[in-house]
């Protein structure tokens, strides 16, 4: 992969990324901890719309075999029908959380996703998936970030 390559797999929808990482802290610092996933990621998708930014919740796509649908799943938000936002709350990130959101980009054909963890510690993970990419789907390219700065502090 060229060095440009991999600078625009970086910067891939970089202000829109920018904006939901920084809701996910803003809901990250305002709710508890230990609340179920469905809480968090109705709260992101809150603080998404009041920002301004189109958001579908628990959007369905099929999984097809030979131009058939066999199954069918949901992902947790869609973020202007470019990003798909999962949020987790399991005791730790695991292999299968990262598995789940390459076979999302890959089945939905979206380039980019962002795995968002509500645990002790607020961390996301960012991936890049360009169709006809075998790499990227295999190595599963993350970008991981802890909050240094997103100290949670008690709802009032």
């Amino acid at each position: 992969m060229s060095e440009a390559d991999a600078e625009q797999k970086r910067l891939l929808h970089q202000e829109l990324s920018s904006q939901i990482i920084s809701a996910f802290y803003q809901v990250y610092n305002t709710m508890v901890r230990g609340l179920l996933e469905g809480c968090y990621q109705n709260a992101l998708y809150v603080e998404l719309q009041e920002r301004g930014i189109p958001v579908e919740r628990e959007v369905p796509f099929g999984v097809r075999y030979k131009e058939h649908i066999v199954g069918q799943y949901r992902v947790d938000l869609l973020v202007d029908r470019k990003v798909i936002v999962e949020c987790k709350t399991a005791h730790t990130l695991h292999s299968q959380h990262e598995a789940q959101m390459l076979h999302y980009l890959k089945a939905t054909n979206t380039e980019l996703g962002l795995l968002m963890y509500f645990g002790s510690k607020p961390l996301f993970r960012r991936f890049v998936h360009t169709s006809g990419s075998a790499a990227s789907l295999a190595s599963g390219e993350t970008e991981a970030a802890e909050a240094e700065d997103a100290t949670p502090t008690p709802p009032e």
